[in-house]
C-alpha cells in the first residue's frame, strides 16, 4: 500500500485538533476527570471514617462486656461464704452485663464488613453469654449454701468454656481488619495522587500541544483554501451567469420576466420611418377554473405550453415574457392586427397536456409603443387596462388602449365606490312588473326589479351598475336592501286592502351561495309581516351550475323547507341541466323572452310545447316572460302556460306608479295589449 501522506502525520492525526474552537471540549474532559477523582477520594475517605467508627464501637462494646463479666465474678466471690442478703450490687452488675451485650448484639450485622468469619464467632459468643447469664441469675436467687458451687460454674463458663476468649477474639479480628483497611486506603490515596499527576500530564499532551498543532494545521488549511479559491473563479463566473438568468427569467416557463421586459422596453431604438412597435398583454380567460377543476399541475403545464406557443408568434429578436399568473407580454415591431390574428389562431386549438386536450381562450390588451417619454411601467398599466376592458366585455377579444377605455374603467371603479353609499343611503329602490294568470286574466303577482336613483347621474338601470356591484362584492347587500324595501311596500298594499301581494325576488348567485342567507332572509320576512307563500325567490340557471361548495343547493333546499317557493329564471337560455329540475325543490320555471318573442312561429311553438309538457310532468308552474301581445297570451294559454309577464300587461314601475296601477287593475280581468300598457 502506498502512503498518501507522511506516516508520522498519520500517527499524529488522531491527536490533532482539527478545529481550534473545539478546545473547550478537551478542557471539559480534563475537568470531568479531576472531578471524578475528587469524588472518588471523598467517597473513600467517608467509607474509611465510617468503618473506623464501627470498629471502635465494636471493640469498645466487646471490652465493656469483658469488664462487666469480671465485675460479676468479682462480686460473686465476695458473696461466697457470707451471709449478706443484699444482692443489689450483684444485680446491677448482671443488668450492666446484659445492657452491654445488647449493644454488642445490635452492632453485629455490620461486622461482616470486617470479616465474614466473625459470624461464627458471634454465634458461639451468644450461646456462652446466655449460659453465663443463666448461671449469674441462678446465683442471685440461690441460698448462701449453694453460692460456692455456682461461683465455680461462673468462673468455668467465663474462663474454661471460652467466653473470655471469644470477646477478646472479636476485638482482635476487628482491630486487625481495620488496620488492613487503613493500609489499603493509604495505597489508594497514593494511586489517586499519581492519577492526578497523569491528568496534568494529559492536559499538556492532549490539550495545549494539540491546540498548538491545530493552529498550525489551520494555517495550512487556509493556504490550501486560498489556492482552491483562486482556481474556482471560472466556476463562480458560470454560477453568476446562472443566477443572472434566474433573476431575469420566470422559474416556471423559463421566459423573461417583468424585469427583463422593462429593460427590453427601455432599450428599444425607434425609427419613425420603419418601426411600428407594439406591446400585447395576453391574458388567459377562465384559467383559474382549470386549476380548480383539473389541478395546478395541469395548469402549470398549460402555462408552459402557451408560453412556448407564443414564442413561435414573433421573431427571435423580439420578446415574449411571462409577467405573472396567466398573463404574457409580446413585444414586436410587426403590425399588431396580424400578430393578434396569429395568437387567436394559435389558441383556437386545445393544448395536449399529459394526454388530455385542454381548450383555452385569451383576451388581449395592446398598446402602441413610440418614442414618447412614457415609462415602461406606464405602457404595462395601459395594456392592463385594455386587457381588463376586453375581459369585462366577455373575453376572447382584443382591445387597443384608448382614452375612453381608461375612462370606462375609471367610471366602473367610481360606481363601485358609490354603490356602498347608495345601499346605505337608500338610493337603491325596487320596481315592480305585474304577472297575470293567463287562465282568468287576474293579477297573479309582481316581479321585483332593481333601479339606482343616482344623485348626479339620475336613474340607472341594472345593466349599468350590476357589473360594478359584482366586482365590488356588493351583490348580497344589494339584494337584501331591495328585498327589504319591496317587502315593506307589499305589506303596505296588503294593509290598505289594495291587493294581497305575491312578490318575486331576484337572487344573485353570490346571494344564493351566502352561508348566512337563510337566517337573514327569514328574519326580513318575519319583520315585514308577510306570509311565506307571499314571497318567491327567482334563481338564475348559472347559479345552479356555479354554486360555491354546493351552498346554493343547500340554501335552496332550506328555503323550500321553510315554505318559500323557488322559480328557475331565464329557463331555455341553454345553461341548466335538465337533471337540476328533478334534483332541486323548484316550484316553477320562467321561460326566457327569447322563446316567447317568435310565437306563434312553428319552431318556437315546438320548443315551448316541449318545455310545458316537461313542466307539467314535473308538477312545475310556468311563467312566460316578454308577453307583449294578446295573441301571444292566448297562444300560451292554449298551450297550458300558467302566468304571463311582459310589456303587454305592464312595464316595470316605481313604487308610487305601481300603487296607482294596482288601484286600477288589481281586481279586474287583464288582457295583454296596448290598452293595458296605456293604463300602466
Amino acid at each position: 500500500m502506498r502512503w498518501k501522506s507522511n506516516p508520522l502525520e498519520v500517527v499524529r492525526r488522531p491527536f490533532l485538533l482539527r478545529k481550534p474552537e473545539r478546545l473547550w471540549a478537551h478542557y471539559c474532559l480534563a475537568l470531568i476527570i479531576v472531578l471524578c477523582l475528587i469524588i472518588f477520594s471523598y467517597v473513600q475517605n467517608r467509607a474509611m471514617v465510617d468503618r473506623g467508627l464501627l470498629a471502635a464501637q465494636a471493640i469498645k462494646r466487646s471490652n465493656g462486656q469483658v469488664l462487666a463479666a469480671q465485675d460479676i465474678i468479682a462480686i460473686s466471690d465476695g458473696l461466697v461464704g457470707a451471709n449478706a442478703a443484699d444482692l443489689a450490687e450483684f444485680d446491677n452488675a448482671v443488668l450492666n452485663f446484659e445492657a452491654v451485650y445488647a449493644d454488642l448484639r445490635a452492632s453485629q450485622p455490620s461486622w461482616h464488613l470486617f470479616d465474614d468469619n466473625l459470624v461464627d464467632t458471634t454465634q458461639h459468643l451468644h450461646q456462652k453469654t446466655i449460659s453465663f447469664l443463666a448461671v449469674a441469675k441462678d446465683f442471685a436467687a440461690a441460698p448462701p449454701d449453694r453460692r460456692f458451687g455456682l461461683n465455680l460454674r461462673l468462673k468455668y463458663v467465663y474462663q474454661q468454656s471460652g467466653l473470655h476468649e471469644n470477646l477478646l477474639e472479636v476485638s482482635r479480628v476487628i482491630s486487625a481488619r481495620f488496620k488492613a483497611e487503613a493500609t489499603r486506603f493509604q495505597i489508594q490515596q497514593k494511586a489517586m495522587l499519581l492519577a492526578s499527576g497523569l491528568v496534568l500530564l494529559a492536559e499538556a499532551l492532549f490539550i495545549f500541544r494539540p491546540a498548538q498543532m491545530s493552529v498550525v494545521s489551520s494555517l495550512k488549511s487556509m493556504r490550501k483554501t486560498t489556492n482552491e479559491l483562486r482556481t474556482s473563479q471560472e466556476k463562480l463566473k458560470k454560477m453568476n451567469a446562472q443566477l443572472e438568468h434566474i433573476v431575469r427569467h420566470d422559474p416556471l416557463t423559463g421566459l423573461p420576466n417583468r424585469r427583463s421586459l422593462i429593460e427590453y422596453l427601455d432599450g428599444i431604438k425607434f425609427d419613425k420611418r420603419t418601426d411600428a412597435w407594439s406591446l400585447l398583454l395576453v391574458g388567459l380567460d377562465g384559467f383559474k377554473s382549470i386549476n380548480d377543476t383539473i389541478g395546478h399541475d395541469y395548469g402549470d403545464a398549460l402555462l408552459i405550453a402557451v408560453g412556448n406557443a407564443l414564442k413561435s408568434c414573433v421573431d427571435s429578436e423580439h420578446l415574449v415574457a411571462h409577467v405573472g399568473g396567466d398573463e404574457f407580454v409580446l413585444i414586436s415591431n410587426e403590425a399588431s392586427e396580424y400578430l393578434i390574428k396569429r395568437i387567436f389562431a394559435l389558441l383556437n386549438e386545445p393544448f395536449e397536456i399529459s394526454g388530455r386536450r385542454i381548450p383555452i381562450n385569451a383576451s388581449i390588451g395592446h398598446v402602441a409603443i413610440d418614442d414618447s417619454s412614457r415609462q415602461a411601467n406606464d405602457l404595462l398599466a395601459d395594456a392592463e387596462i385594455a386587457l381588463q376592458f376586453a375581459k369585462n366585455s366577455g373575453g376572447k377579444k382584443a382591445q387597443a388602449f384608448q382614452q375612453h377605455v381608461r375612462d370606462d374603467i375609471g367610471s366602473m371603479q367610481k360606481l363601485q365606490l358609490d354603490l356602498t353609499d347608495a345601499i346605505r343611503n337608500g338610493e337603491i329602490e325596487p320596481w315592480f312588473q305585474p304577472q297575470v294568470r293567463l287562465a282568468d286574466g287576474r293579477l297573479h303577482g309582481a316581479e321585483v326589479l332593481v333601479r339606482w336613483r343616482h344623485p348626479t347621474r339620475g336613474l340607472l338601470t341594472p345593466d349599468i351598475f350590476l357589473p360594478a356591484a359584482e366586482r365590488a362584492g356588493l351583490m348580497i347587500d344589494l339584494d337584501h336592501a331591495v328585498w327589504k324595501s319591496a317587502m315593506d311596500l307589499a305589506r303596505g298594499w296588503q294593509d290598505a286592502d289594495v291587493w294581497r301581494p305575491v312578490i318575486s325576488l331576484n337572487a344573485a348567485p353570490d346571494t344564493i351561495s351566502d352561508p348566512y342567507l337563510i337566517e337573514r332572509f327569514l328574519r326580513a320576512v318575519q319583520l315585514s309581516g308577510l306570509e311565506a307563500d307571499q314571497v318567491v325567490i327567482e334563481v338564475l340557471e348559472t347559479t345552479l351550475i356555479n354554486g360555491k361548495d354546493d351552498l346554493a343547493s343547500i340554501n335552496i333546499d332550506s328555503l323550500a323547507e321553510c315554505g318559500i317557493a323557488l322559480e328557475l329564471d331565464d329557463f331555455g337560455t341553454g345553461y341548466a341541466s335538465l337533471s337540476k329540475l328533478t334534483q332541486l325543490p323548484l316550484a316553477g320555471i320562467k321561460l326566457d323572452r327569447s322563446l316567447i318573442a317568435p310565437l306563434p312561429d312553428h319552431a318556437a311553438d315546438s320548443v315551448v310545447r316541449a318545455i310545458l309538457a316537461l313542466a307539467a310532468e314535473l308538477g312545475l308552474h310556468v311563467i312566460a316572460e316578454g308577453v307583449e301581445e294578446d295573441a301571444q297570451a292566448a297562444h300560451l294559454k292554449e298551450r297550458g302556460c300558467n302566468v304571463g309577464q311582459g310589456y303587454g300587461f305592464g312595464r316595470p314601475m316605481p313604487p308610487k306608479e305601481f300603487t296607482t296601477w294596482l288601484s286600477a287593475n288589481a281586481k279586474r280581468t287583464l288582457k295583454a295589449g296596448p290598452d293595458i300598457a296605456r293604463i300602466a
